[in-house]
C-alpha cells in the first residue's frame, strides 16, 4: 500500500471515529454495493470462496459480500475459544476477579476433579492466574491430535509445567478454564453470554448453542480421531450448571457469527450501550504470547501483523474447511465465514493437500479496498 493510500485509509478512519459508533444491523445485515463501500469488485469476487457453507463481509456496518447461505449455523471447533475468553472478560468489568489473580482462590476443583493433584492448589496449578488460561500458557500439555496419541490419559488434565513459560495450544487448559468460569459465575456460561452479549446484539438464545464438555466427551464429533475428547474430564456440571465446551464448539451461522465480531470492532459497544469494556477489547487484541513474526495470541484472539487483525479460528479436523471470524480496525472490515475452503479445489483434495489455511485472507480482502474514504 502505498504512502497516498496509508494517508487517505488513517483519515477515512479518523472521520468515521469522529462520526458516532457507526450503524448496527436490524434484524438483518443491510447490504450496500461493494463499490459503495469501496471496494474493486472485480477483486472482491475473485476472492469469495469456492467451497463453503456460509461467509460474510461486512465494511462500516453493511454486508459487502455473501456466499453459500450465511444463516446455516454449524458447529465451529476452536473458534468457541473466544467465546470462553469473553466471559472472562465480562467476570473482570464485573469486579469478580482480576486478570492477574490466582484461579485455585476462586475455585481449586477439590471434591469436584477427579484427583487431588489436579486441584487448582496443587504443584504448579497454584499459581495459574486468569491471565494464563486465556492466554494458554498455564502450563497445560497439548494434546496429540493422533488416533494413536495419548488423548484421555490422565496425564493431559493437569499442568506439567510452571505457568507463564511458555504458550501450548492446550484444549485440556481450556477445559480447566471453562470449569472455573463456571463456578465462577455460578451459571451456565451460555446463559451468561445470551444475556450479556447475544440477546443485546441481535443473536436470541434459540439460533446459536455451545456444545457441553459432556457431549463432546460422550459422542464422536471427529471420527478420524477415536478417543477425542477423552481428556474432557468431570466434574460436567458445577453446583448444578452444566460446563460449556470452552475449547470451542460453539454452534452460529456466519452471519451471526459476524455480530460478535463486529461487537469487538466497536469495542464493545452496541447501539449506544456499552456491552462489554472497552479497556478489554483493547487488552484482548494486543499481542500476550509471540507465535512468529506475524503471528501472536492474545487474550483467547489470534492476533496478526502486531494486532493490524484479530481473528478466532476454527481449524478443520476432517472438514478439510475452515470457520473463522476475522476484525481489521484499519479497515472497519469484519470477515466471518462457516466451514470455508479458501482454495478453488474440492474439500477433498484440499484435505489431501492440508492447503486450506487462510492466514492472510482478511488482509487480501482490505486490500481490495481501492477507496478507504468511501
Amino acid at each position: 500500500m502505498n504512502w497516498a493510500r496509508r494517508t487517505t485509509l488513517l483519515l477515512a478512519t479518523v472521520a468515521l471515529a469522529f462520526a458516532g459508533e457507526g450503524v448496527f444491523p436490524g434484524a438483518e445485515w443491510e447490504r450496500r454495493s461493494p463499490v459503495d463501500l469501496g471496494f474493486d469488485e472485480t477483486a472482491l469476487k475473485r476472492l469469495i470462496p469456492a467451497y463453503g457453507i456460509g461467509g460474510v463481509i461486512v465494511r462500516h456496518g453493511y454486508l459487502a459480500a455473501i456466499w453459500g447461505d450465511p444463516h446455516i449455523a454449524l458447529q465451529t471447533a476452536s473458534m468457541g475459544k473466544a467465546f470462553t475468553g469473553t466471559a472472562l472478560g465480562l467476570a473482570i468489568d464485573a469486579g469478580l476477579v482480576k486478570l492477574d489473580s490466582p484461579v485455585w482462590m476462586s475455585w481449586t476443583g477439590e471434591g469436584q476433579l477427579s484427583y487431588p493433584y489436579k486441584y487448582l492448589n496443587f504443584g504448579f496449578q497454584r499459581n495459574i492466574t486468569w491471565r494464563h488460561f486465556v492466554t494458554m500458557t498455564a502450563g497445560f500439555p497439548d494434546i496429540e491430535l493422533t488416533p494413536a496419541g495419548e488423548m484421555g490419559d490422565s496425564r493431559w488434565t493437569y499442568a506439567r509445567r510452571p505457568p507463564g513459560v511458555r504458550f501450548e495450544y492446550s484444549d485440556s487448559g481450556m477445559w480447566r478454564f471453562s470449569q472455573a468460569l463456571t463456578s465462577l459465575w455460578g451459571k451456565d456460561l451460555k446463559q451468561l453470554l445470551d444475556e450479556k452479549i447475544f440477546t443485546p446484539i441481535g443473536v436470541p438464545p434459540a439460533r446459536w448453542d455451545w456444545i457441553s464438555g459432556k457431549e463432546v466427551h460422550d459422542k464422536e464429533l471427529y471420527p478420524e480421531f477415536p478417543g477425542y475428547g477423552g481428556y474432557l474430564d468431570p466434574p460436567y456440571e458445577i453446583n448444578g450448571q452444566v460446563v460449556r465446551g470452552g475449547p470451542g464448539w460453539v454452534v452460529i451461522n456466519a452471519a451471526d457469527l459476524a455480530r460478535f465480531g463486529y461487537l469487538m470492532l466497536r469495542s464493545g459497544r452496541w447501539n449506544g450501550k456499552q456491552l462489554l469494556s472497552e479497556q478489554w477489547t483493547r487488552d484482548m487484541r494486543k499481542p500476550h504470547a509471540r507465535m512468529s513474526d506475524v503471528l501472536d495470541y492474545g487474550l483467547n484472539w489470534w492476533v496478526y501483523r502486531g494486532g493490524k487483525a484479530f481473528a478466532a479460528r476454527g481449524i478443520s479436523l476432517g472438514w478439510a474447511a475452515i470457520s473463522s471470524l476475522w476484525v481489521v480496525p484499519d479497515s472497519d472490515l469484519v470477515v466471518s465465514f462457516i466451514r470455508s475452503n479458501l482454495h478453488s479445489r474440492t474439500q477433498a483434495e484440499a484435505y489431501r493437500k492440508n492447503d486450506w489455511d487462510e492466514r492472510d485472507f482478511a488482509f487480501q480482502v482490505a486490500e481490495a479496498i481501492v477507496h478507504p474514504e468511501r
